[in-house]
């Protein structure tokens, strides 16, 4: 491009990708606001627009945990039958 050069309804910019000197007909305007031009242009990745599933409703009527028993004393398997 020679610094004399002038296009009627466009102007000179800067690509933020490359710093390349261009004209801003020939960039665009990526998703996290930066102009550049359009071989260096990224596109958003699917991954952002993807929503997480609520999770259901709890279970109704929930008991905590019972406390732990325990048999004190000798046990003979034999007899306890």
């Amino acid at each position: 491009m020679s610094g004399d050069e002038q296009r009627i309804g466009d102007y000179r910019v800067i690509c933020d990708m490359s710093g390349f000197k261009c004209w801003a007909s020939e960039t665009v305007i990526q998703w996290n606001g930066l102009r550049v031009l359009r071989r260096f242009a990224d596109v958003r990745n699917p991954q952002d627009f993807l929503k997480g599933v609520p999770e259901g409703r709890p279970p109704q009527n929930t008991r905590p945990e019972p406390t732990d028993t325990y048999q004190v004393g000798l046990v003979n398997p034999a007899t306890d039958l």
